[in-house]
């Protein structure tokens, strides 16, 4: 570097040996890149070398030990074989009989065991073992350090499936390895020869969480004289039951056992067995040369042999390569390497031209997929599957895979018709009675649980999952007894929580009070989210009904920020927003209701909710002291989500209220105009028209008249709206026939008092006509004496009639007077008919203001007073 760092200098960047200086810098640069690269690839040669030497100086060493280990458990008797890698992994086991013969393949070892309680014997590279066990025999590998254990259950128990506590055992009796420390061990297992489903089916079948729980429902009870007659005397005997405890190891694994639904670990998943019709001598979709190797991982067991030696000999024909794939991805299964599994299934069908292989493979790879908990994968396969092999032999496991995978993302509707295609197992029928209570469907379910447990009710000590919806559909149907006495045996395990919660409700229902604030602050602390969220809701709701509304509230509103992506958040939101108006904080309120909207699928009772604020807020028309917000704001806020037409009848009602406004009223009546049907469209478009002719925009209202006649006509609605001929009349006033606008006047049912001023209009048009008004008057005064009017409604027909009859003028004049005592109008006029000395009270009446009437009425008194001093003097 200080090489380097010397070139740096002053007459670097002199501009006459820049070019030269900057060649040699990049010479300098290389040749120590090089330099280093050589270092390094030396230094690797060294370290793979003494690599080498050291395991060649290892097998040079002599035979491997071999350690063996022998002990009796209550329900089998276990061997283990600790050995080194490479001999373990060469190791097959088979039974004869009553032995046991482990070949260690190539491999030479010495032998060092305890005292073993079986007699044993090797020749050459073989073990074998003699144990008195008839049962059933498994075989699997553990790691740090390598050791082939083998258990043989007694007979009737290794049958279960259940082989959990055999691996617990193992852990506990051995040194835990990498992949123990897991749970997650290598197994390899066999069965005796004369069960014939060969590789998959001696995978252990641990026992799988069940996926989220049913909503809990928070409505009342279904009717309680409905009586529950269509369960079986089975029915009875689970009912019974004084506790759920059988469902785990231990009360303590049960009681951590989470709800929520998790991908499966490798020793979490049940492989699927093998079809049987693709083992024994069912294997002639195989070619010839692959049948030994078929045998060799089916009836040795040896899936480490079988992966090493496909793993190194691809076949070169395309006939043989989805036989090749397939047993390379059955020995891959049963190694537990999934994944690898799954890609090599995939292989064999693409790849075969057996139409068999192709089946078998597809069906193989979609539940392996559905076992390690990916399920979108495992519906698109089994869907595959039925679709393309409708006829097989495996048509109703593949339904019923479908349906378990669909149940599992939420797809309960369709799951159900595949349940019906699924057979008549009991995890077929049960399921399906789940899927049918998770949808809420709880008449449909009890049908089903009533036919599944025809089959029996031992699938319900399997699956907890299944006795809490069985609990649950029980109390959705009102037979809440027989509900809460299974429920409260629900003491630990992935639903104890939820039984909780049920129970809660019940006391809820029963009026229970504080009990059920109890269950539900029991299981508020909750690890599981769901659960947690569905405790705090219920919750609330019982303070709420306790009368302790702060409490709800607060309830709510943990659920509010702290649980935004619950499936609770918008009810949780829907409630707290009802709470807030009823204490008279609107702005919160639609607040709230505004970000429900928002969502992907709005609740309709946001909606409604925001209809109710409305209409409260249409009586007011300021900001109130506490928060009340104006009714136009708010209209402008959010009426753009009230515009459905479903909601066509509050529309028109919000409409009227909006019409001192304008713009808001003439947008809301143009959108019902145009997207309505039937009497809101007929509604909205006569608004509009009404308040056009009241512009006197005659083209405007003409065209939503002709909208009102065609909406009535295209839905057969014949009444007539009494507002359509005013409208009419108004129109042909500004079109100035007025004599058509009296007839539609006339032919109007219900006269209204608002219509005297156009009748004035009408008539004051005729006179400028010289028409004659005689029976527009008449009209009038028919109208006048039937309905009644205001103190300008009398003036007015006063007025039309005194330039030819003042006498009968004067009467209405009167009635003016009467109904409006300080009406100038009216008082002059009358004044000016009536003698002295009625006309100077009258007249005398007006002296203090200052209007025209005012001065007239003054002139006048002037005038009468003249008169009256010439006639005294000339008297």
């Amino acid at each position: 570097m200080e090489f380097l760092q010397c070139h740096f200098n002053d007459s670097f960047f002199h501009p006459r040996t820049y070019k030269k200086q900057a060649v040699n810098f990049g010479i300098l640069i290389a040749q120590f890149m090089i330099m280093n690269f050589v270092r390094a690839f030396v230094s690797f040669l060294l370290i793979v070398f003494s690599q080498t030497v050291l395991l060649a100086s290892a097998q040079d060493i002599g035979p491997s030990q071999l350690k063996i280990r022998a002990g009796s458990h209550d329900d089998f008797f276990r061997l283990v074989l600790e050995g080194p890698d490479g001999l373990i992994a060469s190791g097959s086991v088979k039974r004869d009989g009553k032995d046991i013969v482990v070949r260690f393949s190539g491999a030479d070892f010495t032998v060092e065991g305890e005292k073993l309680k079986i007699p044993v014997r090797r020749n050459s590279n073989t073990l074998v073992f003699t144990v008195k066990a008839a049962g059933e025999l498994k075989v699997f590998s553990m790691d740090d350090p390598s050791r082939l254990v083998i258990d043989v259950y007694r007979a009737g128990k290794g049958d279960t499936g259940e082989t959990a506590p055999a691996e617990r055992a193992a852990a506990a009796h051995d040194t835990p390895s990498k992949l123990t420390a897991k749970a997650t061990p290598v197994i390899r297992e066999q069965k005796p020869p004369v069960r014939d489903n060969a590789v998959a089916t001696a995978e252990p079948a641990i026992a799988k969480v069940s996926r989220a729980a049913l909503p809990l429902q928070n409505s009342g009870r279904l009717r309680k004289d409905t009586q529950y007659k269509v369960f079986p005397a089975a029915y009875k005997q689970v009912a019974d039951r004084p506790s759920r405890s059988s469902f785990f190891v231990t009360a303590a694994e049960a009681s951590t056992a989470p709800e929520k639904d998790v991908p499966a670990s490798a020793a979490d998943i049940k492989s699927e067995a093998v079809p049987a019709s693709v083992t024994g001598d069912d294997s002639d979709f195989l070619p010839d040369k692959y049948i030994k190797a078929w045998d060799t991982l089916k009836k040795d067991n040896n899936a480490f042999r079988s992966i090493t030696e496909f793993s190194a000999r691809k076949p070169a024909d395309a006939a043989s390569l989805g036989a090749y794939h397939f047993i390379y991805g059955e020995a891959l299964a049963v190694s537990k390497q999934y994944l690898a599994a799954i890609e090599q299934f995939r292989l064999a069908y693409v790849h075969s031209t057996n139409a068999r292989l192709k089946e078998v493979a597809l069906f193989r790879r979609a539940g392996i997929y559905m076992n390690m908990g990916f399920f979108h994968e495992a519906k698109l396969n089994y869907s595959v599957f039925i679709k393309d092999f409708p006829n097989s032999k495996f048509i109703t496991r593949a339904h019923l895979g479908l349906a378990n995978s669909l149940s599992e993302t939420g797809s309960f509707d369709e799951a159900v018709e595949h349940y019906e295609n699924a057979g008549k197992d009991p995890e077929a029928l049960f399921n399906m009675a789940n899927a049918l209570q998770k949808l809420e469907r709880v008449d449909e379910a009890r049908k089903a649980y009533a036919n599944a447990m025809l089959t029996g009710n031992s699938y319900l000590d399997k699956s907890p999952e299944t006795y809490f919806l069985f609990a649950e559909n029980l109390r959705t149907s009102g037979k809440t007894a027989e509900a809460k006495k299974l429920l409260i045996a629900v003491e630990s395990g992935p639903f104890r929580d939820s039984a909780r919660i049920s129970l809660g409700l019940i006391a809820m229902d029963e009026q229970g009070i504080n009990e059920a604030i109890d269950y539900f602050e029991s299981v508020a602390f909750s690890r599981n989210m769901k659960v947690k969220v569905k405790a705090l809701f219920n919750l609330s709701l019982a303070y709420l009904k306790a009368g302790k509304l702060k409490e709800s509230v607060s309830t709510l509103e943990q659920i509010r920020k702290s649980y935004p992506d619950s499936s609770m958040y918008d009810e949780a939101l829907l409630v707290l927003a009802k709470l807030y108006r009823q204490e008279g904080r609107i702005k919160e309120s639609v607040a709230m209701l505004k970000e429900l909207v928002y969502g992907y699928r709005p609740p309709q009772e946001a909606f409604d909710e925001l209809e109710e604020i409305l209409m409260e807020a249409s009586e007011r028309r300021e900001t109130g002291a506490e928060g009340e917000v104006r009714f136009t704001d708010l209209w402008r806020e959010v009426g753009h989500w009230m515009l459905d037409e479903s909601r066509g009848e509050f529309l028109i009602k919000i409409a009227a209220k909006l019409k001192p406004e304008g713009k808001p009223f003439l947008q809301l009546c143009a959108w019902l105009a145009d997207n309505a049907t039937g009497r809101t469209k007929i509604a909205a478009a006569i608004e509009l028209a009404d308040y056009y002719s009241g512009l006197e925009n005659a083209a405007t209202a003409e065209k939503y008249i002709g909208v009102a006649r065609e909406a009535g006509r295209d839905s057969k609605i014949k009444e007539t709206y009494d507002v359509t001929p005013r409208i009419e009349a108004r129109i042909n006033n500004i079109n100035k026939n007025n004599e058509a606008a009296l007839k539609r006047l006339m032919s109007a049912r219900d006269f209204d008092s608002r219509d005297f001023a156009l009748l004035r209009r009408i008539i004051t048009g005729l006179k400028e006509s010289g028409a004659d008004i005689r029976q527009a008057t008449a009209f009038y005064e028919k109208m006048i004496n039937r309905a009644g009017g205001d103190a300008d409604d009398y003036i007015g027909l006063a007025d039309i009639i005194y330039e030819h009859n003042e006498e009968k003028a004067l009467a209405y004049y009167r009635d003016a007077h009467e109904k409006d005592p300080e009406n100038e109008w009216a008082i002059y006029r009358i004044g000016m008919i009536v003698d002295m000395p009625e006309t100077g009270e009258m007249l005398e009446k007006l002296q203090k203001s200052d209007s025209l009437v005012s001065r007239l009425a003054k002139t006048k008194l002037q005038e009468i007073r003249l008169v009256s001093k010439i006639e005294e003097v000339y008297k």
